[in-house]
């Protein structure tokens, strides 16, 4: 059943490529044009009583590919392990111990909205033979929307609360052996750059995790990384490769970032000859992508060199975003003045509760440049029992479609 079901991806991928081909160039610009949607590796697997089957997972994909988006990324992260059997990590629900196993099955079959929930569907999927990132990803391609993996680089959700339930499910066992590779201890005082790139509106448990994140300077830290990307996708026909950095935004112990700079450069090359060389094996390119931070030097400051990948074609394209919040205009001309002119420059809308912000920040990100739009975590409205709107979603989508929002209260 495998066999078939992996064919099947390949089919709707390639027929998704041909259609994305022909609708992401922009009209005035040679650069192409995405309105992109992203999909954490859960939230269409926490509400439907297990087991679920595939098309119970298809309404989630139709309603975004109705929306008019040209490019769904979806996480295989879920925490540190992932949302399918990996020789490289846990799946969320592998457990050896009774206890929290008779816990996952008592709270994910009693109660939605719980990563035990998702835990005993993704079960349920092997057992009939899928995972629950192959249908989403299948889905996504035969709706004819271009597939990207989002691999989040350096999970930390619960590192200062490891065996506190349900933070114990998704940390991993190579996390928890190698302590001598953690950046610090969770709950370490942050750096000022840190602290900038959270926000003063991100909780302050985010800026307790962040030290206890994998430090990129061990060769053994990178290897297993290149080992889990290498896997997901050689096991997915996807269109291409996100590398989130925004998740989380953490690689090298404070004041070593700078020594780094090559490091992590070799190690995105890595990742990029990886990528061309299943493009190869395939017949067709596997683009290559970041998702980064708000500033530009933020960047940097952090060891990212984003702006050496973009010169040397490590990636194809970049993705702005800010940390869960979009409290100031994200400085596109500013990254526009040192990228070159036809690199592809994309902007993260994070989550907002009033539709008219959502129309100001897009009209204002359209207007300085950007060739299109991230919508991240759009679909949280879920978690507390609202409707998300998907019209409004895609009205977002092209700036000659975004209604004139109503001016706020001051203007």
């Amino acid at each position: 059943m495998r066999d078939v079901f992996r064919f099947g991806v390949l089919c709707g991928v390639l027929f998704s490529g041909l259609c994305v081909t022909a609708t992401l160039q922009s009209e005035d610009s040679p650069r192409p044009r995405r309105f992109i949607y992203n999909s954490d590796a859960d939230n269409m697997f926490l509400y439907k009583g297990p087991p679920m089957r595939p098309e119970d997972v298809y309404p989630y994909i139709d309603e975004v590919a109705a929306a008019g988006v040209t490019s769904f990324f979806m996480s295989p992260n879920d925490g540190m392990v992932m949302n399918f059997p990996s020789k490289h990590a846990r799946m969320l629900g592998d457990e050896d111990d009774p206890a929290i196993l008779k816990q996952l099955e008592d709270e994910g079959t009693n109660k939605p909205g719980t990563l035990s929930r998702a835990a005993l569907n993704y079960r349920g999927f092997v057992t009939q033979g899928y995972d629950a990132m192959g249908i989403a990803v299948r889905r996504a391609a035969e709706q004819g929307m271009e597939v990207f993996i989002s691999f989040r680089m350096n999970e930390v959700h619960g590192v200062d609360t490891p065996d506190k339930y349900p933070y114990n499910l998704i940390l991993s066992r190579f996390w928890r052996e190698h302590p001598e590779h953690w950046i610090g201890k969770p709950g370490d005082k942050l750096s000022q750059l840190h602290q900038d790139i959270l926000g003063p509106r991100t909780s302050p448990v985010v800026g307790k995790w962040l030290p206890g994140g994998l430090d990129f300077a061990h060769e053994q830290v990178r290897q297993r990384r290149l080992d889990q990307i290498r896997e997901v996708c050689e096991l997915y026909e996807a269109d291409g490769l996100d590398l989130d950095f925004q998740r989380f935004p953490m690689f090298f112990k404070y004041g070593e970032e700078q020594q780094n700079l090559d490091v992590m450069t070799g190690f995105v090359r890595q990742i990029r000859e990886l990528a061309r060389t299943i493009g190869e094996r395939r017949g067709r390119p596997m683009l290559l992508t970041a998702r980064v931070m708000a500033r530009p030097e933020q960047n940097r400051a952090l060891g990212l060199d984003v702006f050496r990948w973009a010169e040397e074609g490590l990636v194809d394209f970049l993705v702005v975003s800010h940390y869960l919040r979009n409290d100031f205009a994200l400085p596109i001309q500013e990254y526009r003045e040192r990228l070159p002119d036809s690199f592809p420059l994309y902007a993260s809308i994070e989550v907002e509760p009033k539709a008219d912000t959502y129309r100001r920040i897009a009209g204002k990100l359209y207007a300085d440049g950007t060739d299109g739009l991230l919508m991240f975590n759009y679909f949280t409205r879920r978690e507390s029992g609202h409707t998300v709107d998907f019209k409004l979603l895609k009205e977002l989508g092209d700036p000659k479609t975004i209604q004139d929002p109503k001016p706020s209260q001051g203007q």
